[in-house]
């Protein structure tokens, strides 16, 4: 034991980290290709984020690697897209646009008119649904003797009404999620 020197930290931590096994090439580009997405993600929720403020998505996706950047570019559509809703109509310009400076094939205008299309329909059937149910109502209230220029039922917090409203939004998101699809790169 007199020859032998105690071993420090580091040099314990180097030795474990040489008996450690080797990436192979295969594994490396599927770490790169993870970390690529990741990044394209992050910069398509700070384009999200900022609405209000011209953010060039293309050419942050542009400064990947040329063999990084479908990738990124294509896990930016992806949640680009997936913040299309029925329900927030207002940000869908600045999401368009955002899609079509990373997919040539889609144009704002066409695609804005496609998804207004989609959510005017929703909002039409809603309307509609809501407007039937509110008359059946009054007209059960009246048989049971309330009735009135007063008389206002609110279907909101019947059960009835959060059915029928899960329904056409269930029925109207498949449209939606179509929509999405044609938004994104084959």
């Amino acid at each position: 034991m007199e020859g032998r020197k105690a071993k420090t930290a580091f040099e314990l931590a180097m030795e474990k980290v040489a008996e450690m096994p080797k990436l192979n090439l295969e594994e490396i580009k599927e770490e790169h290709k993870k970390e690529t997405v990741d990044k394209g993600e992050a910069i398509a929720q700070r384009y999200l984020q900022n609405i209000h403020h011209k953010t060039d998505i293309k050419s942050e996706i542009a400064a990947f690697d040329p063999e990084q950047i479908e990738y990124a570019k294509n896990s930016a559509l992806k949640i680009l897209s997936q913040e299309l809703s029925l329900a927030k109509p207002e940000i869908s310009r600045h999401i368009l646009e955002g899609i079509s400076a990373l997919n040539p094939n889609v144009s704002t205008d066409a695609a804005l008119k496609s998804l207004n299309h989609v959510i005017n329909d929703y909002q039409t059937e809603l309307q509609s649904a809501y407007t039937s149910m509110e008359k059946a109502e009054v007209k059960r209230l009246k048989k049971e003797g309330i009735s009135g220029s007063a008389v206002k039922p609110n279907l909101k917090a019947q059960n009835s009404w959060q059915v029928k409203r899960a329904d056409l939004t269930a029925s109207h998101t498949d449209k939606l999620d179509n929509f999405k699809k044609s938004l994104l790169p084959l």
